[in-house]
């Protein structure tokens, strides 16, 4: 993913846009309304949004600060192209992915599997919560392993 160059002051001027009551800092609720009015194509992909949000507060205080913005502003676009890959592979869009989906999409993950049994052994390494399906937090945290696109720290 190129890292995109923004100066300062045009930086400061998005974050102001993204801060509806102007306290200084952004809630999830104004990241997520300056997406609708922004960035369109971001806004139906809620759970990028959540990642790329929780991944941004490095305070952890819940709120992005200017000195965050940047780093939120490049998670969105890498959250959404992993959500978008996410998406290709939740053929039924329950927002998850079961084996059956993983069976048939698993190349797309960059697995390379041969058999039903070495298939079972990758997605049960993935599903970390035991649960049965992949979801969204686990394929992030298999993507950023594997490197699947290139994430805004490379």
């Amino acid at each position: 993913m190129p890292k995109r160059k923004v100066e300062k002051s045009e930086a400061r001027k998005v974050f102001e846009i993204f801060d509806y009551n102007g306290n200084g800092i952004l809630s999830l609720a104004e990241i997520d309304k300056a997406c609708i009015e922004l960035y369109p194509e971001l806004a139906k992909d809620k759970p990028a949004i959540m990642r790329a949000y929780k991944a941004a507060d490095t305070s952890n205080d819940g709120f992005i600060d200017f000195k965050e913005f940047g780093r939120l502003i490049d998670l969105l676009f890498y959250y959404d192209e992993l959500y978008k890959l996410f998406s290709q592979l939740d053929v039924n869009h329950d927002r998850r992915i079961s084996f059956d989906e993983f069976k048939k999409g698993h190349q797309l993950m960059g697995i390379h599997a041969r058999t039903k049994k070495e298939l079972k052994e990758a997605f049960d390494a993935i599903d970390t919560n035991l649960g049965g399906y992949i979801l969204f937090d686990e394929f992030c945290i298999y993507a950023a392993k594997q490197k699947l696109i290139a994430s805004p720290d490379d």
